[in-house]
């Protein structure tokens, strides 16, 4: 479910695609501006349809990877507290995301409203946004993979678990 949105998202980004890439962690002002500037009337259009397709993206992988860490901690022993993370992580993730879009479509009305502040403000919501993604997302794969890889293992003939 995950991918499916990421690469929906993506489709949607078209021509903005760059820009949004070059976006998520803007060094300042100035650059932010230059990026949004530099687009073509396709582009600018295609990365506005983005960010606000991007609203129900955030909504989606969280709900995705709450689910698999309450599989996961039914599958596996999980500390309280590794839980605890895993299942707040992805809500603070999107919360972050949602937020990041709202400042970067608010930026995009008006490129007078780019400054250094709003600019650090839209990449550290894209930092919350990626850390509380990725990293329940790599904890989650490396608890599942050998889970997966085990079923395939036992369901192949001659393919055992001794060598």
């Amino acid at each position: 479910m995950y991918w499916v949105s990421e690469y929906s998202l993506i489709t949607v980004t078209g021509a903005g695609g760059s820009a949004y890439v070059q976006l998520q962690v803007c060094p300042s002002g100035a650059r932010y501006r230059s990026v949004i500037e530099n687009l073509s009337p396709r582009a600018a259009r295609d990365l506005k349809k983005g960010y606000i397709a991007n609203f129900h993206h955030p909504v989606l992988y969280a709900k995705a990877l709450r689910l698999a860490a309450v599989r996961l901690s039914e599958l596996l022993p999980v500390s309280p507290t590794t839980r605890s993370v895993l299942l707040a992580a992805p809500a603070v993730a999107a919360t972050a995301d949602i937020a990041e879009n709202v400042v970067n479509l608010w930026m995009h009305e008006d490129t007078r409203r780019i400054t250094d502040a709003t600019a650090t403000t839209s990449s550290v919501l894209a930092a919350v946004k990626w850390t509380g993604t990725i990293g329940p997302l790599l904890y989650l794969s490396r608890g599942f993979l050998p889970l997966w890889f085990g079923a395939v293992r036992d369901r192949v003939p001659g393919w055992s678990r001794t060598p």
